[in-house]
């Protein structure tokens, strides 16, 4: 069945928009808050370390102690991830489950802005753990809200709304972490509690607005408040007949089979493929590199040779790439469809790491003609620092200016080639896996099967982001930029995977999409007989 929608977007839905977008904001923002800041931050962490334990943190337990900061967030969103199933059905809904949430961010935000009070690196950690909770839970419940309250013809676009808003998020911490805002050493205490102004304004607008009229209807059993609520958001012009059988035909199917846990997602035969294909591209999302490009840019801009004082703003150029490109693929999703822009993506991603590769692994054993330069000195070689010296120019190790001619770098357009392919890298991953996973993890499962099929996805995805957050800088350390060789490898296998067994859906009504898989009006847990899935998946389950 197609239903035509409202081609008008109301004004009560877009703001419902933005107010369930403050969410992903927040988990954009614990993404990036630490990129740019990460020296001033290093420095804390050192002198906290020696308050609280009376020796010296070492280079190495260093690594690893802020390997954990940056990704502990990951294990609070697993379990926020999972929080959504038990909170977003009859219990609060989805409506009330963002409101509530939100005292998570709040408690986060203020133990993390008190930590330079009590010279309490652990207060961090703490904190990001709590948003972490929040930002797996608010991921998840945002992008089920956001499917069930827009029409077909906007699914896609507003579909795509998180993650533009979690690339916002991820711009602006970078912004207001620059040392001349937020990032200094007396003012990075506002930097990590900035959390608390999106949070306040999102519960207390939140509380008024219309709860999903597909929640209503079938998790609360309550037809009129459903009714009144698609009038609201979607206008009184729609036809509301057709819009509401819609849903009871969904409805009716949900109540041919018990709601669906996870064990019993995972169980299901029929919705298999599915699942599947939602697991692996929240899998793809992290361990395609993005994770270590968002958590580490400013240091493999560094590791390129980029000079100290430009590699932050290279970090906030990234950023606004991000936020260009997500939009373009908001208003581009609908017409391009998601499998097109997922595959294509994907294979650009493959082709920039496989430059970057070759980009960073010249700057790493690159000699360069120079004379003067403030840093490291090594002997005829770049290194991170941008410091080097050949064996026929005049200088002393021990100092930081040599009495030759000024530096000169002939291969510093390799640096900056560096940045072009990191750039290229972020619009390929902006435009498909980047939102893709979030539209099509809404609209590949119905209602009973929807929160748990968001809490696997999210958790897989949680959990690869945080060990791409921990791992990372570990084999950046051991084997350099063939790091991201490995990266490349799972765009090419995901690419591949994308080509045949992901179909399209754009256009289409939640249980026409059912019908792609073989799953038509019998909605137990097997496929119908006569219409197995094998047909669409082939015989091997995987």
């Amino acid at each position: 069945m197609q239903i035509d929608g409202g081609k008008k977007l109301t004004f009560l839905l877009a703001f419902c928009v933005f107010i369930a977008a403050l969410g992903p904001f927040q988990y954009g923002y614990t993404i990036g808050v630490l990129n740019v800041p990460q020296q001033v931050l290093k420095r804390f962490y050192s002198e906290s370390y020696f308050s609280i334990f009376g020796v010296e943190l070492g280079s190495d337990q260093f690594t690893i102690l802020w390997s954990c900061t940056v990704s502990i967030y990951c294990l609070g969103g697993l379990v926020g991830s999972l929080l959504v199933g038990p909170l977003t059905g009859s219990f609060l809904g989805r409506k009330w489950t963002m409101v509530s949430i939100n005292l998570l961010s709040v408690s986060g935000a203020l133990l993390m802005w008190g930590s330079k009070m009590q010279t309490s690196f652990q207060m961090i950690i703490v904190g990001r753990t709590i948003m972490g909770v929040h930002n797996g839970c608010a991921l998840m419940v945002a992008s089920m809200y956001l499917a069930e309250v827009s029409p077909p013809n906007l699914r896609g676009a507003i579909g795509t709304t998180p993650p533009v808003f979690l690339t916002i998020g991820i711009l602006v911490s970078q912004i207001l972490g620059l040392q001349q805002i937020l990032g200094s050493e007396e003012r990075w205490p506002y930097l990590l509690g900035f959390y608390v102004i999106p949070a306040v304004l999102q519960s207390s607008c939140m509380m008024f607005l219309p709860e999903s009229p597909r929640c209503l209807l079938i998790d609360k059993d309550d037809p009129e408040a459903s009714r009144r609520a698609l009038v609201k958001l979607q206008g009184a012009h729609i036809n509301q007949d057709v819009y509401m059988q819609e849903m009871k035909t969904e409805h009716e199917n949900e109540l041919k089979e018990p709601k669906m846990s996870l064990l019993a997602l995972i169980k299901s035969r029929s919705l298999r493929p599915q699942l599947l294909i939602c697991v692996l591209v929240w899998l793809g999302q992290p361990f395609s590199g993005v994770a270590a490009i968002l958590f580490y840019s400013t240091s493999i801009f560094l590791q390129a040779g980029v000079p100290g004082e430009f590699s932050d703003y290279g970090t906030i150029g990234v950023g606004g790439i991000n936020v260009l490109a997500t939009v373009a693929s908001m208003m581009v999703v609908d017409r391009a469809g998601r499998k097109a822009l997922l595959l294509w993506g994907v294979a650009i991603m493959a082709f920039s790491f496989a430059v970057l590769t070759v980009t960073l692994g010249l700057t790493e054993n690159l000699f360069c003609e120079c004379g003067c330069q403030q840093g490291r000195w090594s002997t005829g070689v770049l290194d991170s620092a941008g410091a080097c010296v050949l064996p026929n120019a005049t200088g002393d190790p021990n100092t930081t200016m040599s009495t030759a001619a000024p530096f000169v770098d002939p291969y510093q357009w390799i640096a900056y080639l560096s940045i072009v392919f990191v750039i290229i890298y972020i619009i390929a991953f902006a435009i498909g896996l980047g939102p893709i996973p979030y539209i099509i993890t809404g609209e590949m499962f119905r209602q009973g099967a929807r929160p748990a099929a968001f809490m696997i996805g999210g958790s897989a995805n949680f959990v690869a982001n945080g060990v791409v957050g921990l791992v990372f800088p570990i084999l950046q350390a051991r084997i350099g930029a063939l790091t991201f060789l490995i990266f490349m490898a799972v765009c090419v296998l995901l690419c591949i995977f994308v080509a045949v067994k992901v179909p399209e859906t754009k256009n289409k009504t939640f249980e026409d999409i059912q019908k792609l898989f073989g799953v038509q009006d019998d909605a137990s847990g097997e496929a119908p007989i006569g219409i197995s899935n094998d047909a669409y998946w082939g015989t091997t389950y995987l």
